[in-house]
């Protein structure tokens, strides 16, 4: 409340009219601060409104990560050797065991050209035309006016891996051998594996070649004091690179002495072969085409020299091949999805002959600790709702919501879906409840979990135990399948007519009835139904045009049951938190103006309390001006 500018003096009463007017004041706001308070309390319920809000949206969460049975169900999955395949299992898979035998693993091509001496400055030539790689099914082209005979290693390097056709087809790179001549080659690498992914080149306008083994230069290495000249030749018939080393074990002239070399390779092999006498330039056999030659001089003993032997392939394009169950399969990657049904199988070393035990089984642990999940939230709330409606004996004070009848609506909606029977179940179903699990309401309206309970459940009826807590469905012809639903589907047991034409496409079918809508071999729920948002899916049996006319059950399970009354709950237009929200906020509004309205009527009322005493000071001071006139006339 703004503080008048002037305030009344008290010189002629003697009274601190201020003070007084402010004391008044004080009293006649009390209508203003109950308005307040009952803000505050307000203001505070909608503070527990929201966290009760976030309580529910996480209760919805959790019973929707359980509603469908790809959610709820884990299975485990184990190999007997990691180190050669790892497996993942998804919850379609299959209890059992299986055997896996990696025979081979799906390898990138890698291709090499010859060696250059410079990266930076070697052109590697231009003929004229587009250089064009395949990769696959797919294409990398080098626009002729990209290249010319300046073009370098690191520039085509940048040409290939930067191109827009380049999409994650190809990584080029350099490689450095570290030789003393051509050290620097073109890499060319497969981003994938197998052999549809193999690097071909379509046209190839540059002295770069990827086909040709080469033999380099023989290389004196540190220490040689022998003066005969060498020349490495010959034509490479090895599949890899590797450098060959030679120590002159025996020395002497060329042409005159019998002169003997040991070699070894880097592959671990080693040989001996003899220069005789009067063996001046001629070409002697070392391994796999090899061949070295030794002009006139001395060679001494001691002394090293080598060579580099390169084929242009690194690594050759391999598609994996494996035998699963005695099966055997081949594929491109070395990844096998759905081989074993639901499983991914990871394959990371070949080792014939070595059978790895596959094996898949339920994850009963896993599947409780998601139970143990869903049961937290649930708690959560309602431990919520108890806290926020309890009344203190002891200290006689209320809760903030104590007696809200929107908040004893939710609580009543949810003890209610957890206790009622779940419906819609298989025929002959045991387990209907959830008090059937071991899962039971105590006290404040929590639940409790008996583990025994659910344990043997789990182990004697896990079906049950699925279905119960999550959708199923099964129909009378297997050319009938369930793609989806929603929250507005609602569970039960179904007609189905469809017919079909003589390409098996579906061309009409009803639900209970009521036409549903055809959208290729898809089948729509009408909007409005009670089978709006469900889909199903028809396999064509291939016998020409037909009909089918089945059944099918629809089961929603207690997670997607408290799913739906959650979202109901939290609906933003029609849910109860809604009309709580609104109706505190409404009251709110009209306490803001209750109190604008007071504010007002307060200024007037104190305005008015300093003119009358305002005023009263006037006329004392002139009764008193009157008193000591007549006191002085009157002597």
């Amino acid at each position: 409340m703004s503080q008048p500018a002037t305030s009344v003096s008290g010189l002629v009463s003697g009274i601190d009219w201020d003070t007084t007017i402010q004391q008044l004041m004080q009293i006649e706001r009390r209508r203003v601060t109950l308005y307040e308070d009952r803000k505050s309390e307000n203001e505070t319920k909608l503070n527990l409104w929201a966290q009760i809000q976030g309580k529910i949206a996480g209760l919805q969460g959790a019973a929707q990560n359980l509603d469908r049975r790809s959610e709820f169900v884990v299975k485990s999955a184990s190999s007997s050797d990691s180190s050669v395949v790892t497996v993942q299992a998804s919850s379609s898979a299959p209890r059992g065991s299986h055997t896996v035998e990696v025979l081979a693993l799906a390898k990138a091509h890698s291709i090499a050209s010859q060696g250059f001496d410079d990266k930076n400055s070697n052109g590697v030539g231009d003929s004229g035309g587009n250089m064009v790689i395949q990769v696959g099914d797919e294409t990398i082209t080098i626009a002729d006016a990209d290249l010319s005979s300046a073009t370098t290693l690191e520039q085509i390097k940048n040409l290939i891996n930067n191109s827009a056709d380049n999409e994650d087809l190809v990584t080029a790179s350099i490689l450095d051998d570290g030789t003393d001549s051509g050290r620097y080659r073109l890499v060319l690498t497969s981003n994938n594996p197998g052999l549809d992914n193999r690097i071909q080149f379509l046209s190839n306008p540059t002295t770069l070649n990827f086909t040709s083994k080469t033999i380099d230069d023989a290389e004196t290495r540190a220490g040689w004091s022998g003066t005969s000249a060498l020349t490495s030749g010959g034509t490479y018939t090895g599949n890899v690179s590797k450098s060959f080393v030679f120590t002159v074990a025996t020395g002497g002239t060329v042409g005159t002495d019998a002169i003997q070399i040991d070699w070894t390779d880097s592959a671990g092999n080693s040989g001996t072969f003899a220069i005789a006498s009067g063996s001046v330039g001629t070409p002697i056999a070392v391994a796999e085409g090899l061949t070295m030659s030794f002009a006139a001089g001395s060679l001494v003993s001691g002394d090293t020299f080598s060579t580099e032997v390169f084929v242009p392939t690194l690594t050759a394009a391999q598609d994996a091949n494996v035998r699963v169950d005695g099966i055997y399969a081949s594929q491109s990657t070395n990844t096998l999805e759905n081989f074993i049904e639901g499983t991914t199988l990871n394959l990371l070393a070949a080792d014939v002959g070595n059978e790895i035990t596959i094996s898949i089984d339920n994850d009963k642990e896993a599947m409780k600790g998601k139970v143990r999940s869903f049961v937290d939230a649930y708690n959560s709330v309602m431990q919520d709702i108890y806290t926020y409606t309890s009344y203190d004996d002891e200290n006689e004070a209320a809760a903030p919501l104590l007696g809200d009848g929107f908040l004893a609506s939710i609580r009543s909606d949810l003890t209610s879906i957890v206790s009622q029977q779940v419906s819609v179940l298989p025929d002959g179903a045991s387990l209907t409840h959830l008090a059937d699990l071991g899962i039971l309401s105590g006290g404040r309206g929590l639940l409790l979990i008996d583990e025994t309970d659910l344990d043997t459940a789990l182990d004697e009826r896990f079906e049950e135990v699925v279905n119960l807590f999550s959708q199923s469905f099964d129909s009378g012809d297997n050319k009938v399948g369930l793609v989806t639903s929603n929250e507005k589907t609602q569970g039960g047991n179904y007609a189905l007519v469809l017919n079909y034409d003589a390409g098996g496409l579906p061309t009409s079918a009803t639900i209970n009835g009521q036409a549903a809508t055809i959208d290729g071999l898809l089948i729509r729920g009408a909007a409005g139904s009670s089978v709006e948002g469900l889909v199903l899916s028809f396999t064509p049996s291939g016998s020409g045009a037909g009909t089918v006319n089945t059944t099918f059950r629809l089961g929603k399970g207690i997670t997607e049951m408290v799913a739906t009354t959650a979202a109901a709950i939290g609906d933003e237009e029609t849910g109860q938190i809604h009309y709580a929200q609104d109706n505190l906020e409404t009251q709110n509004e009209n306490l803001d103006r209750q109190i604008q309205s007071w504010e007002r009527r307060l200024t007037q009322i104190e305005e008015s309390l300093r003119r009358q005493y305002s005023n009263l000071e006037t006329l004392l001071s002139r009764m008193r001006n009157q008193s000591n006139y007549l006191a002085g006339v009157l002597g």
